[in-house]
């Protein structure tokens, strides 16, 4: 995943509600970065921003 991919919250809470957004930027919080995954700033279809959302809780947008 990288800034710019379209994304789709993949998080079972989300389950028939997905959200749909846009990774603007990857999160460059030292206690974020430690960890093994990565986490992204997204903001979403709403306008909301999401912050630290983590890469295993997105899906990539794929168009057919």
């Amino acid at each position: 995943m990288k800034v710019g991919d379209l994304v789709k919250d993949n998080h079972p809470w989300w389950v028939g509600a997905e959200r749909v957004g846009v990774i603007i930027s990857e999160s460059t919080d030292r206690y974020v970065s430690m960890a093994l995954n990565r986490a992204f700033k997204v903001v979403w279809r709403d306008g909301t921003i999401g912050n630290n959302v983590w890469d295993y809780n997105l899906k990539i947008v794929k168009s057919s």
